[in-house]
């Protein structure tokens, strides 16, 4: 039957939903099919699990009324457990903190929109593959089949599989309605008569690996023609089929991504998995004492990866079960730390005593068969595997018996992800897999570990974390003694071999995500001994804190690093929270004066690593927000005698007060720290406190950069008395404070006394005029250390300038670097400074960037660069609106001048012109410049073209010319250009050409020198 094709119209409400007129129409008196449909359907999902049961008849404990939360991007779904049949009204139960929006049930994903009146039309229900998406999708069916939930919505809710399906055979939508109906007759046209009343549930879009990934297939648009899968299902996601049915589609993370490119802007619903009130609450339903289920919930509380991994329904139970066994065997759970290794191997023993255990050849064929399944990224198998590894089904009947296996249509799979990776892992380890002939080795698993970066890492992370985790002993005795499993005693080797490989190319830039899951690993075997080897080449780490799981892993493993020179910590702002604030279940078990106790020892814990790493030096923290736990932490550590951390780096993201509390204490006594950057609001209330310590005879600070810190001139007569009363501190940087004139007039009284010692005062951006540079220049006069001085990004103006070149012609101004970038100066400017550098014997570095000065300017300074007195031995004229103009005085200058070795010409419109002029200064034979050599030249961006680069490399070549760095854009050059610049590099080894000036500066022509101090 072919489709009638809809009207513009239908299309968009299709797309985007129906209106709220459609969704609340007449409803229709109830046929027997649809009676039988649902009670059949009922039937049919009693059980919320496909396939065989929960195991131990528990399966309702988990999946009662359902609370979901909308929040302005997503509806963020949390399972919370309840009786059978026990709704909860909206929002009642456990509130969610700082997620704006409210609460209701399973039915309101389909309710219309309030501002647009409509119902989505597509549902996209996600989340991390284990947390219980497929459970919730098949709970919301059976709640539609008795009659709970949507019944005024759907007239019909179809559940389809898509793993069981066969993606080649070719079939019609009608033919897959048939396969979910009780029995013929099959009433398809009328079912499909009202496409808005139905909801499609697809599940398993993963398993349809070539769908996702493929090209566009040809849409299928009509209900009775038999189509390959593809084209059926993105008939249906593209709205080509059945443009106003509902669909709820089930997939992890990594599918979503993949399908987006189809589905427009459907409703994304997050799974959060279980709050940890709900988490607490079936721990005291699973222990049948109180003193079972507090001791239960005290282990996990203590050990975050649990509690993380106990988000997910069934993982809950699994541990539980784990749990269990260790109590019913008399052992102290608060004895050495519990791991997810440890508890899977106590369920796994656990599940075979007072059975018949499987035979070695049978546990290695499961083992095997899972380890295919994991590094094939599929959750199943079928016979044609075991035909494969010459298994019979009658192999796999100790592990069905037990519900280690589920039997899903024609195929198997595990009870849960966690369990499959479990025995892959121990497939990995087994005795009597380590042959040159195994299939499947540690490399195996952790090579596709480094190669699967992806989103979505469910089928591999957990499976190498508990391959590290199979090392500890107990775990090794409990697997032989009960399943008479024997590890293989090459494994430590092989995991450390790996681990030091791993380690030894470790660098700033490795994968956030591979650190991350190599931490775990490691966490993993609880062996110090172990992860002080694998850890020995790690000299510079970067770790991003995203809980406070990643806080105690991260701990465990930094206190055995012990040639960690540079540690960079960027903990995220779920760090700072008794709980994930989508999960926060205001919980009384942590209630009380425990709570700060344990937060504080997670802190204690981490910064430990400056007192146990004699080699780290260097520490960076980057805060979205901080804790005064935190700081308190951190400062407790830095006034023990066995740190020896030189500089430390604090930088706050959120523009929150920063509370100093016993911070400055840590600057005291401290010979060792010697550097402090802090990027956060500390205000002028922590200045005073800072002040304070700098003022203490015992403080050693030479480097203080207070960037952007909400200072004002408030705080300038407690920094004046610091700087007088300090004899360490060297450079001190202040940009981005309002100083303003009146603070600098304080600041400058203290830099004119003889007592202060700063060498290097760096001002960007602090609210200057030429009024503070009357200040300065009697400083700059009667002062004898200050060296360098920065005024980017200040509006001096040319009257400002006027009176710092007055100083600057003075002999007793010691100052050699002087930046005025972006300060306002034009041509008139340079008038006053040329008179300053004929005179001037100090002064060596000249930054004029980002200034209008013009052609007219350069041929000022072009005047003094030409005198014998002058020894600018660096000038950077980056954006200073220079044309072609202004070279020839220039290449005159360059052939007298004798000092000049850095020039920076950046973003100036030389052209092809203005470069021939320069390099005929370059070849000139009376050119000083020729036998001294000029350093730096950059030329980047000034619009040349080939003729000006190939005579400029012609130039480059000659054997006078001594020039070391170029900096210029090659990639914007033909190739054959390009050619000639390999060509002139070659012929040169000592030349660089390269497209960054300021990464390839030497230090003493260097002009970053302010943003660094």
């Amino acid at each position: 039957m072919e489709q009638p094709l809809e009207s513009e119209a239908a299309e968009m409400r299709g797309q985007g939903g129906a209106s709220l007129g459609e969704k609340a129409r007449e409803p229709e008196e109830d046929s027997d099919d649809r009676r039988r449909y649902r009670a059949w359907m009922a039937e049919k999902f009693s059980s919320l699990r496909a396939g065989d049961a929960w195991p131990g008849g528990q399966e309702n404990f988990l999946y009662g009324p359902t609370t979901l939360l909308f929040s302005r991007t997503c509806a963020k779904v949390r399972v919370v457990i309840g009786e059978e049949g026990l709704e909860l009204p909206p929002g009642e139960g456990p509130p969610f903190s700082e997620i704006p929006g409210q609460a209701g049930q399973l039915a309101a994903l389909f309710q219309p929109d309030d501002r647009t009146k409509q119902r989505p039309g597509t549902v996209v229900l996600q989340g991390p593959m284990g947390i219980g998406k497929t459970v919730l999708a098949r709970k919301l069916v059976l709640d539609w089949a008795r009659g709970r939930l949507c019944q005024e919505v759907f007239q019909y809710v179809f559940y389809f599989n898509l793993g069981d399906m066969d993606e080649e055979a070719e079939k019609s939508l009608a033919e897959l309605i048939a396969g979910e109906w009780p029995g013929p007759p099959v009433p398809v046209p009328e079912i499909l008569a009202r496409p808005q009343s139905l909801l499609f549930v697809l599940d398993g879009l993963e398993e349809l690996k070539p769908f996702l990934d493929g090209p566009e297939a040809e849409l299928c648009r009509d209900w009775s023609e038999p189509r390959p899968l593809a084209g059926l299902l993105q008939g249906l996601l593209r709205r080509a089929l059945l443009p106003e049915a509902c669909l709820l589609l089930v997939v992890r993370p990594s599918g979503w991504a993949r399908l987006a490119r189809w589905l427009g802007c459907p409703q994304l619903v997050e799974v959060l998995g279980l709050a940890k009130a709900d988490r607490e609450e079936y721990f005291h339903r699973f222990f049948t004492d109180r003193a079972s289920s507090r001791a239960a919930l005290a282990a996990v509380r203590d050990n975050e990866t649990l509690a993380t991994l106990c988000r997910a329904p069934l993982v809950c139970w699994l541990i539980c079960t784990g749990l269990k066994q260790r109590l019913d065997d008399g052992e102290d759970l608060h004895q050495g730390p519990l791991t997810a290794t440890r508890l899977y191997v106590s369920y796994v023993t656990g599940l075979f005593r007072g059975r018949a255990t499987p035979s070695e050849a049978q546990l290695r064929g499961l083992c095997r068969l899972a380890a295919d399944s994991v590094l094939a990224h599929s959750t199943g198998f079928d016979g044609s595997d075991l035909e494969r590894h010459g298994l019979a089904a009658a192999d796999l009947e100790p592990f069905l018996s037990t519900h280690v296996l589920l039997r899903c249509g024609g195929g198997y799979a595990f009870l849960h992800l966690t369990l499959q990776e479990f025995f892959a892992a121990l497939y990995s380890a087994m005795e009597v897999t380590r042959s040159p002939s195994a299939a499947h080795t540690v490399q195996d698993l952790t090579t596709e570990l480094e190669k699967y970066s992806g989103v979505d890492t469910s089928f591999l992370s957990l499976a190498v974390h508990f391959l590290f985790g199979l090392l500890n002993p107990e775990c090794a005795r409990l697997l032989e003694a009960e399943l008479g499993c024997r590890l293989s005693p090459q494994l430590r080797r092989d995991l450390l071999l790996w681990a030091t490989v791993f380690g030894g190319s470790a660098s700033p830039s490795l994968c956030a995500l591979s650190l991350h899951h190599f931490f775990f690993s490691l966490y993993e075997t609880q062996d110090g001994a172990f992860v002080t080897e694998a850890m020995d080449h790690f000299r510079d780490l970067q770790l991003v804190l995203w809980s406070k799981v990643d806080l105690l892993v991260s701990s465990f493993c930094l206190r055995h690093c012990r040639h960690l020179e540079k540690l960079v910590l960027h903990p995220q702002r779920e760090v700072f929270h008794d709980e994930d604030p989508e999960l926060q279940a205001g919980s009384p078990a942590e209630a009380g004066p425990q709570a700060p106790d344990l937060a504080a020892s997670r802190w204690r814990a981490l910064f430990s690593v400056l007192s146990t790493n004699a080699a780290l030096r260097e520490l960076e923290l980057s805060f979205s927000s901080m804790s005064d736990l935190c700081m308190k932490s951190l400062s407790d550590q830095l006034q023990r005698e066995d740190c020896h951390l030189q500089s430390l780096r604090v930088r706050q993201t959120a523009f929150v007060p920063f509370t100093c509390g016993d911070f400055p204490l840590a600057l005291i006594g401290r010979h060792h720290l010697v550097y402090l950057y802090l990027d956060l609001q500390l205000g002028d209330d922590g200045m005073k406190l800072l002040c304070e310590a700098l003022r203490h005879p015992q403080c050693n600070l030479q480097y203080l950069r207070l960037k952007s810190c909400g200072l004002t001139e408030a705080c300038c007569p407690d920094l004046a008395l610091a700087l007088t009363a300090n004899q360490s501190l060297s450079h001190l940087n202040l940009e981005g404070n309002q100083l303003l004139d009146s603070g600098m007039q304080v600041l400058c009284e203290a830099l004119r006394r003889p007592e202060n010692h700063l060498q290097k005062l760096v001002l960007p951006e602090c609210g200057l005029t030429d009024v503070g540079c009357q200040d300065l220049s009697a400083a700059l006069t009667s002062g004898r250390n200050l060296t360098h001085l920065c005024l980017a990004h200040n509006s001096l103006h040319d009257s400002g300038v006027k009176i710092l070149s007055e100083a600057l012609k003075c002999p007793e101004c010691p100052l050699q670097r002087l930046t005025l970038w972006s300060c306002g100066l034009t041509a008139v400017g340079c008038q006053d400074l040329s008179a300053a550098l004929c005179s001037n014997k100090n002064l060596t570095h000249l930054d004029l960037g980002e200034n209008n000065l013009g052609d007219e300017g350069l041929k000022l300074l072009c005047a003094a660069l030409g005198q014998p007195q002058c020894n600018l031995q660096a000038l950077d004229l980056l954006v200073c609106f220079l044309t072609e103009a202004c070279c020839q005085a220039l290449s005159d200058a360059l052939i007298l001048n004798q000092s000049l070795r850095s020039l920076n010409l950046g973003h100036n419109a030389l052209k092809d012109e203005g470069v021939k002029l320069l390099c005929q200064a370059l070849r000139h034979p009376d050119c000083q410049l020729q036998r001294l050599g000029l350093k730096s030249l950059n030329v980047a961006q000034n619009a040349l073209w080939d003729e000006g680069v190939r005579l400029l490399c012609e130039t480059l070549e000659q054997p006078e010319c001594r020039l070391q760095i170029l900096a210029l854009w090659r990639e914007a050059f033909s190739e054959d250009i390009q050619r000639v610049l390999r060509a002139a590099q070659e012929s040169k080894p000592h030349l660089i050409i390269t497209g960054d000036w300021y990464s390839h500066e030497p230090e003493e022509y260097g002009f970053s020198w302010w943003m660094e101090t």
